[in-house]
C-alpha cells in the first residue's frame, strides 16, 4: 500500500497504549521553569527546553517506558503520534521574496510579478488577487521565485511632471517668481522627448537590469567594495531604470545610517554607491500585484 496523506492517522494522546507502535509526529520537549534574580534584583522566571524525543521515533517498548516515565513526572503532557514515519518538515520563512506567475484567465493568459512569503502562500495571494480583479475562469499555470532579486516601481517624476507642479505652486502664490524661473527646467533642452512621456496611456515596461554596485569612501579611496544585483524595475527605459536603482542604494543606506545613530555601539560609514548596467532585457510581465497586497498576509506567516 502506498502511503500518503490521506491515509495518514495522527492524534494528541497521554494514553501510552495508543502511543505504542506509532511515529512521533514532532520533537518532544521538556519543559520547566527556573527563576532567576535579575540586575535590579527582582526575580525572573525563564522556561527552559529540552529534547526528549526527535521527529520519527518509532515508539517500541523501550521508548514508551521512557515516556511513561517523563508522563508520571510531569513534564510532558501528551504527545502527538502517526500512523506513518515523516521525517522532514517545511521551513517557516518571515521575509518575502519576487514571483513571477502566468495564470490562464477565461483562457487567455496574463503574467503577474509580485511578493510572497513561500509558494504556498504565493498561490493563495495570486488567487486571492485574480479574484478580486477578473472575471470567468482561471487556472494557475506557471509559478516560479526569482532568486536574488529586487522589484522596484518607477516614482520618479518626469521633467514634465516637476514643471507642472511648479506652475501650480506658482498660481497659488507658494512661491516666489524668482524661486519659480530658478527651478523652471527647459523641457526641450534638459531631456529628450519620447513616446512614454508624451502618452501618459501608454504602459510602463519591466526592465529585468543586472547591475554593477560599486561602494568606496570617495574618489581617492582604492579599497572599493564591488558586487552584482539583479533588479526588475517597472518604468520607461533602461536608463531611468538605472537611476532608480541608485535612488534605492543610497535610501538603503540612509536607512542603514538612520538605524546606527539609535545604537551608538554601531559604527556605520556613509560611501559612494555607484551603479552599472551590465546586462538588460525586457521581461513580458502584464501586472504587478502591489507589495502591501502582499503584506496583508504577513500575520499569516508569524
Amino acid at each position: 500500500m502506498i502511503e500518503t496523506r490521506k491515509s495518514e492517522i495522527r492524534y494528541f494522546t497521554s494514553d501510552p497504549e495508543r502511543m505504542l507502535g506509532k511515529y512521533t509526529t514532532s520533537r518532544v520537549y521538556k519543559t520547566w521553569t527556573e527563576e532567576m534574580v535579575g540586575e535590579e534584583g527582582n526575580v525572573e522566571k525563564i522556561e527552559r527546553h529540552q529534547v526528549l524525543f526527535d521527529r520519527g521515533i518509532y515508539i517500541n517498548n523501550d521508548v514508551l517506558t521512557e515516556i511513561k516515565f517523563w508522563l508520571e513526572e510531569g513534564s510532558i503532557k501528551e504527545i502527538e503520534v502517526s500512523n506513518q514515519k515523516r521525517l522532514s518538515y517545511e521551513v517557516e520563512n518571515t521575509h518575502m521574496y519576487p514571483f513571477k506567475a502566468v495564470v490562464s484567465i477565461e483562457k487567455k493568459k496574463s503574467s503577474f510579478l509580485f511578493y510572497a512569503y513561500s509558494m504556498k502562500n504565493a498561490i493563495e495571494i495570486l488567487n486571492d488577487y485574480v479574484e478580486l480583479n477578473y472575471s470567468g475562469g482561471f487556472s494557475i499555470v506557471d509559478l516560479k521565485e526569482l532568486d536574488y532579486c529586487v522589484i522596484l516601481v518607477d516614482k520618479l517624476k518626469t521633467i514634465r511632471q516637476r514643471n507642472l507642479e511648479l506652475d501650480i505652486a506658482y498660481l497659488n502664490d507658494e512661491i516666489s517668481i524668482e524661486e519659480y524661473i530658478e527651478n523652471k527646467i527647459d523641457e526641450e533642452n534638459s531631456e529628450p522627448k519620447n513616446k512614454e512621456e508624451e502618452d501618459d496611456t501608454l504602459k510602463l515596461k519591466f526592465y529585468q537590469i543586472g547591475a554593477k554596485i560599486i561602494q568606496r569612501l570617495d574618489e581617492n579611496d582604492h579599497d572599493e567594495e564591488e558586487y552584482n544585483q539583479t533588479f526588475i524595475v517597472r518604468t520607461f527605459s533602461a536608463t531611468r531604470a538605472n537611476l532608480i536603482i541608485a535612488k534605492w542604494l543610497q535610501d538603503q543606506q540612509e536607512l542603514r545610517y538612520q538605524e546606527s545613530l539609535l545604537h551608538p555601539d554601531r559604527k556605520f560609514v556613509k560611501r559612494q554607491i555607484m551603479s552599472f548596467i551590465e546586462e538588460s532585457k525586457i521581461l513580458s510581465i502584464g501586472s504587478f500585484i502591489p507589495r502591501q497586497f502582499s503584506e496583508a498576509y504577513q500575520q499569516d506567516m508569524i
